[in-house]
């Protein structure tokens, strides 16, 4: 363990993209990105509409296909099929459209699709176990029992970003998170933002708030018609 913890200090990149392509008939989404994100880091994700951000974030999350290019996760070559590949390879994303279902509990939600389970039983006071902790540290004060349709929205977005962290995930993707939250919800989200950050993860933090980008990021990349620029 010690061994590969060395090994994660020397070599802090955690993903790299190399030559990310990707074209929707004969226009180019992506021509060519390059970026790299490394851990315990906040790396804002920048440029207008259009610039090609939502399609680099919906490759590396395992949502679009790429046409051309290579990803890598801790220096090894991946390919992802799908959302759950990039789950399993240790991303996960948030995206602007909360992705959970208000008819269900919070630790339903946590563990849609991935419950613990013993002879056929769902083993609530076992995913409670798992879930309370991180809840926990990030903030998220909501009992695991209430009905996400009864939270605030900066609630529901803890929400996905706990159920993100019980994957492992070792990289977070942000879109546009504060687009609906008022001063005081986005303040307490950057706090949370900066508490992964000291825990290890790689934060990547889409917004076009400039003030917001300057006030929570250790870096911004600029993308401009498909590249990274700057």
């Amino acid at each position: 363990m010690a061994g590969h913890d060395a090994e994660q200090i020397a070599n802090p990149v955690v993903c790299s993209a190399s030559g990310l392509t990707k074209r929707y008939g004969g226009v180019h989404a992506l021509r060519g990105a390059d970026i790299e994100f490394k851990r315990g880091e906040v790396h804002a994700l920048v440029g207008e509409n259009g610039a090609g951000k939502s399609t680099l974030m919906k490759i590396l999350a395992g949502a679009v296909s790429l046409d051309q290019g290579e990803i890598r996760m801790d220096g090894k070559p991946v390919t992802f099929g799908s959302v759950h590949d990039a789950n399993q390879a240790g991303i996960s994303i948030v995206f602007q459209e909360l992705a959970l279902y208000p008819h269900l509990d919070v630790l339903s939600n946590l563990f849609l699709g991935n419950q613990t389970t013993k002879l056929g039983l769902v083993r609530r006071r076992e995913m409670i176990k798992r879930a309370k902790p991180l809840m926990d540290r990030i903030g998220l004060k909501a009992s695991p029992g209430s009905l996400v349709g009864d939270l605030f929205l900066d609630e529901r977005q803890l929400v996905e970003i706990a159920r993100a962290l019980l994957q492992e995930s070792k990289i977070l993707i942000l879109d546009e998170p504060t687009s609906a939250l008022n001063a005081v919800e986005s303040e307490r989200l950057f706090k949370v933002i900066e508490s992964l950050r000291d825990s290890g993860t790689a934060v990547v933090f889409v917004s076009h708030r400039l003030e917001e980008v300057m006030r929570v990021s250790d870096v911004i990349s600029v993308m401009r018609e498909g590249r990274l620029v700057e």
